[in-house]
C-alpha cells in the first residue's frame, strides 16, 4: 500500500454503489485519477463538501487495488465561477476537456500548473476562451501554431475535434458537425 499527499483538481464526482462515489482528479504529482471516495453519498460525509468539481483540495490518497481518496481539503473553490451561470457553463466545458485530453496516471506538473492558472483568471477570459484552449493545447503537445487541417492541410485551422485530437479549419468543420469542436482561432 502506496501513500500520497498531493494538490489536486476535482474534475467529476460520480456516484459508486449505495453511498461511495468515483472522483476523478487531476493531481499535480500523479496526474489524472480516478480514486474511490467511501461513504461520500451519505449526509454525515465529511469529504462530499471538498470533493465538488472545480474545487482545488489537498488531499491524501493510498493505492491498494486502486485508489481510494482518505482525506481532502479544499484549499481554492472557484466560487467566483459558479456565480454567473455563462461562466459556470463555460468552466464545466472546460472540465470536460480537459477529462477527454488527459490520461491515468501522466503526470504533467506544468499542465497542473496552467490550469490552475486558468481557473483562477477564467473570469478575465470569459469572452475569449479561444485562449484558453489553444493555450492548453499547445501544453499538451498540439501547439495551434503548427498546425494544418487534417481534411485539406490548409493552414488556417480554426477548430479541434476533441474525439479524433484533429485540427480543422473552417470550411472543413462545417463537414463534420456530428463530433464537438471546439474553437481555438
Amino acid at each position: 500500500m502506496t501513500e500520497y499527499f498531493t494538490e489536486a483538481f476535482v474534475i467529476n464526482k460520480k456516484a459508486n454503489n449505495e453511498s461511495d462515489g468515483l472522483v476523478v482528479l487531476y493531481t499535480k504529482d500523479l496526474g489524472r485519477v480516478t480514486a474511490k471516495a467511501k461513504s461520500i453519498r451519505k449526509i454525515t460525509s465529511k469529504l462530499n463538501g471538498h470533493l465538488e468539481p472545480l474545487n482545488f483540495v489537498g488531499c491524501r490518497l493510498i493505492e491498494k487495488h486502486g485508489f481510494q481518496i482518505i482525506d481532502a481539503l479544499t484549499l481554492n473553490n472557484n466560487s467566483h465561477l459558479k456565480k454567473e451561470a455563462l461562466v459556470y457553463g463555460q468552466s464545466l466545458k472546460l472540465l470536460q476537456f480537459i477529462d477527454a485530453m488527459t490520461f491515468d496516471l501522466q503526470s504533467d506538473v506544468r499542465f497542473y500548473a496552467a490550469i490552475k492558472k486558468v481557473f483562477e483568471h477564467f473570469i478575465a477570459y470569459k469572452d475569449n476562451q479561444k485562449i484558453i484552449y489553444s493555450h492548453l493545447l499547445s501544453i499538451l503537445g498540439f501547439d495551434p501554431k503548427f498546425a494544418l487541417c487534417a481534411a485539406c492541410q490548409n493552414k488556417e485551422i480554426n477548430f479541434f475535434q476533441i474525439d479524433n485530437h484533429i485540427f480543422l479549419c473552417g470550411k472543413c468543420s462545417l463537414k463534420n458537425q456530428k463530433d464537438e469542436l471546439i474553437l481555438i482561432k
